[in-house]
């Protein structure tokens, strides 16, 4: 095993705990008197983000080899912001899905502009259409958290969709 895949396995571990405590939140879209349709479209943005990210994870794994500790915990920010965003994100059994998605707007849409910020650190190659989406996209998501305006919500899933169609040509390599 090579030193990068050493390394690729915390980040991937930490991707796979934020995406199991989601997708463990899926039901919720299944009960009638729990949808409630922002937190169900933002926890399918969410569950597509964690799967974009562990995607284009390969693409970083040769950055690993020779890489100084210090540098190695800076490429842990996007899976720790990721999974930290899925904590907040994900009511507690028994909660109403709409009052918590409201009441943790701020926290949940602060961690998530600064977890597509964070895409910045690592130069890959995408293109610059994805790069203005992303921009855009963290605008967005300070204006949702910090007003509470769930018309906002929408936007950011129609930005997400524009996205996805975007990315959704991207090839491993």
């Amino acid at each position: 095993m090579s030193t990068s895949e050493y390394l690729a396995f915390i980040p991937l571990l930490i991707y796979g705990l934020g995406l199991t405590n989601l997708l463990g939140e899926w039901k919720r879209i299944f009960v009638w008197k729990e949808i409630f349709i922002p937190y169900t479209f933002m926890t399918l943005l969410l569950t597509e983000i964690g799967v974009y990210n562990v995607f284009i994870y390969q693409r970083m794994l040769a950055k690993l080899e020779g890489l100084s500790y210090v540098n190695y915990l800076l490429f842990l920010i996007v899976p720790i912001l990721y999974y930290l965003a899925t904590l907040v994100f994900t009511p507690e059994q028994g909660d109403n899905t709409r009052e918590h998605f409201i009441k943790r707007m701020p926290l949940f849409y602060t961690l998530v502009a600064l977890l597509t910020a964070s895409n910045f650190i690592f130069r890959l190659e995408e293109s610059r259409y994805v790069n203005i989406s992303r921009i855009i996209f963290i605008a967005i998501v300070a204006l949702c958290g910090f007003t509470r305006k769930i018309w906002l919500t929408y936007v950011l899933i129609f930005i997400w969709i524009i996205s996805f169609l975007m990315r959704g040509s991207v090839i491993a390599v």
